[in-house]
């Protein structure tokens, strides 16, 4: 069997021209731009719930990258977060603190027009290799991630700064650290930096006014 070209503390990746089947997902479904209903449906399936406290729910997206284009975004996009143990057991109310997660995972997602458009996955303490492999692969849609170079980082144009991108172009990945990984719809992200980038330059000639 190959093995995924992923390493994750180096992110090294090899492209795997266009052998799509070294990644097999092992539900079809693609995750960016599937609708609310089918995620939380698989999601409570496993064991999965909702977070329902807004103080653990603001404690947890403390930190995100999507946080800071909010006010980009319509005032329909909806963002919820959610919980999954690593075995599938399904933790009861009393376990969920506020500042301390639970052995498993968060998921961020936010919604707009009932997708998902962007999906932080979090683990509690720090991602394996294979489980990083395993995001990817239910993220591929039949394709394979590749690694840009570093010429076609720069001319790209993105809101959250990404390393890898999926062979149709339409999903970008970003490694957050060594617990969490970011996919997001690669025509928001372009969208929300030049929204981002037109902000800035309109705030400019008033912020330095009088000097």
């Amino acid at each position: 069997m190959m093995k995924y070209p992923f390493q994750l503390g180096s992110l090294a990746i090899m492209v795997v021209g266009l052998m799509s089947n070294v990644f097999c997902p092992t539900m079809a479904d693609a995750r960016i731009r599937e609708r609310r209903e089918s995620i939380e449906r698989r999601l409570l399936n496993s064991g999965g719930i909702v977070y329902r406290d807004d103080t653990i729910e603001s404690n947890r997206r403390r930190g995100m990258p999507y946080l800071k284009y909010m006010e980009y975004l319509p005032s329909s996009v909806e963002v919820r977060i959610y919980f999954k143990t690593s075995d599938g057991r399904r933790p009861t109310s009393s376990e969920l603190e506020e500042k301390r997660m639970l052995p498993g995972w968060d998921l961020h997602v936010v919604y707009a027009g009932g997708e998902s458009v962007i999906e932080v996955y979090k683990r509690s303490q720090g991602m394996s290799e294979y489980e990083f492999n395993q995001l990817l692969a239910l993220h591929a849609e039949g394709g394979y991630w590749k690694r840009p170079n570093k010429n076609e980082l720069a001319e790209a144009v993105s809101a959250f700064g990404f390393e890898m991108v999926r062979s149709d172009e339409r999903v970008r990945a970003k490694k957050l650290g060594g617990d969490s990984l970011m996919l997001f719809d690669a025509e928001l992200d372009v969208k929300l930096a030049e929204m981002n980038t037109s902000n800035l330059l309109e705030a400019a000639p008033v912020s330095v006014e009088g000097f």
